[in-house]
């Protein structure tokens, strides 16, 4: 076998911080979730025992699963991320803000030195202010480098000179250490005030606070859905629970894993854009399998439970037919979460690792970690995106199963997967402008979802960054037709013959 190459074998560990941030925050939320069962054991012996008891349902088993997966990951190679770097930037998440210090410069002073407490590579504004005339330096001329001396500041009597990040300006100051010369060539001392805001280094570090609230949030909101509706959760666990042993389920996500990982070294030749276009098939590929597994599920669920009388003897145990629906449905939405959660894993390790071997084949300058994560977080968006789109359809899917079998459920679906992205294109394209075209295209624009709201493929080969307004008003549009395919049914499942 060959060795490795010490420097290939350096590219890739480049990707590991992005990793470990990740899988560091499902860490900590299993530290946390065992911490609350402690203490449901200690205060309720019985709801700790059900907690427990809810390990061998449907969802929370194989999410559990997946989260000791990745925070065996981020033990593993802790030895190589830069824990340092990385823990001055989390804390400066929550200590970042301005500070403001007053500096009395002495009569007649030259280079008088004011040390300042912060570290130039997190200061993001700086601002002086002095009562009259001097001249302040914030950095001196390293010998030999002459080029790297700024010039020096002359301050006017209550004028203030102000320095911000995002200006793309060369930092003020050189090194580990920020210090101010100052000099005064008056008789009578001046104040000089100095004024600056620092925050993390590295941005990117948050990856690591809200993957952790993201992970203990869904087991949190998981284990109340189990408390509060019971009926509900007991269907939608059965439910999620015959979806995991359908062979359909393990195909998708070794399939998807499969592939994932296969397009890290497809050559997509886009001239540097391979990067790019792996999130994009990535994106599309999720959601693909998802619905796929969602829609095969939801005609197992429901229109074979219809036809097997399997629903008549549920519905005869004292549970409404409302009830039967929405916990059918929170099972497909169980369903779709895993699969997300699971393939959007792996999709953002291939992105990570993406970055290296794109950087590679190029012959471009190594990337550092920063340019992995930077890579990494724009897919998240995309993610939440997606499944939206995927459980909106599962909505719709739900309505044909009561009253459709499966195959034509998978036609209809996929039919109205492609009519959404495709309908508004055609209304606003030249073929629409025929009469009859565009009163058809508006029709389904009107009565099918609008797919095109969850598509950001363009915003990602683009490199722009998703709006949190833009992901709020796309849940609410969801949200709202998700409310009216149940609405629809409910109304068909209510007059549906079950005998």
């Amino acid at each position: 076998m060959l060795p490795i190459s010490p420097i290939f074998a350096n590219r890739w560990l480049t990707a590991l911080p992005s990793l470990w941030l990740l899988g560091a925050g499902a860490c900590v939320a299993i530290v946390s979730m065992i911490v609350i069962w402690g203490i449901m054991r200690a205060c309720n012996p019985r709801l700790a025992l059900e907690a427990k008891s809810s390990l061998q349902d449907g969802f929370l088993g194989p999410y559990v699963w997946l989260l000791v997966a990745l925070s065996a990951v981020a033990i593993a190679f802790t030895p190589l991320v830069p824990l340092p770097s990385m823990s001055r930037s989390l804390v400066r998440l929550v200590t970042g803000g301005e500070v403001s210090k007053t500096i009395t410069i002495q009569p007649n002073a030259k280079l008088q030195s004011i040390p300042l407490d912060l570290r130039p590579q997190e200061l993001q504004s700086l601002t002086l202010e002095s009562s009259d005339s001097i001249v302040v330096r914030t950095q001196q001329a390293i010998e030999g480098f002459a080029l790297t001396k700024a010039p020096d500041i002359d301050l006017v009597a209550d004028t203030p000179w102000t320095w911000e990040r995002s200006s793309g300006e060369t930092n003020p100051f050189l090194g580990q250490r920020a210090q101010l010369e100052a000099t005064n060539q008056s008789d009578a001392a001046v104040p000089l005030t100095v004024q600056w805001s620092v925050a993390p280094e590295h941005t990117q570090v948050a990856l690591f606070p809200i993957s952790a609230i993201v992970f203990l949030a869904i087991a949190i909101v998981y284990m109340l859905f189990r408390l509060i509706p019971r009926r509900v959760a007991a269907i939608a666990s059965a439910t999620a629970k015959e979806a995991l042993g359908q062979p359909i389920f393990s195909v998708a996500l070794i399939a998807g894993a499969v592939l994932l990982v296969a397009f890290i070294v497809i050559p997509y030749n886009t001239f540097g854009e391979d990067v790019k276009m792996l999130k994009d098939s990535g994106l599309t590929l999720i959601k693909v399998l998802s619905l796929l597994v969602v829609v095969w599920t939801a005609s197992v669920a429901v229109s074979e439970e219809i036809e097997g009388r399997t629903a008549m003897t549920v519905l005869s145990k004292s549970v409404k037919r409302w009830q039967f629906v929405i916990g059918k449905y929170a099972g497909l939405v169980m369903v779709a979460s895993l699969v997300f959660l699971i393939l959007g894993s792996v999709l953002l390790s291939t992105t990570s690792l993406k970055v290296i071997y794109d950087a590679r084949e190029s012959s471009k300058t190594d990337p550092i970690w920063i340019d992995c994560a930077n890579e990494m977080i724009t897919v998240v968006p995309g993610l939440v995106l997606s499944f939206l789109e995927t459980i909106l359809l599962a909505a719709v899917s739900l309505a044909v199963s009561t009253r459709l079998s499966m195959v034509p459920n998978l036609i209809i679906c996929f039919m109205i997967y492609a009519l959404g992205h495709l309908v508004p294109l055609i209304v606003q394209s030249s073929v629409g402008k025929f009469a009859i075209v565009r009163f058809v295209g508006q029709l389904f624009a009107t009565l099918l979802p609008v797919l095109e709201h969850f598509t950001i493929e363009a915003a990602v080969v683009g490199g722009v960054a998703v709006p949190w307004d833009y992901l709020g008003w796309a849940s609410l549009y969801a949200g709202l037709y998700v409310t009216v395919a149940l609405l629809i049914a409910l109304v068909l499942f209510q007059d549906r013959d079950l005998a």
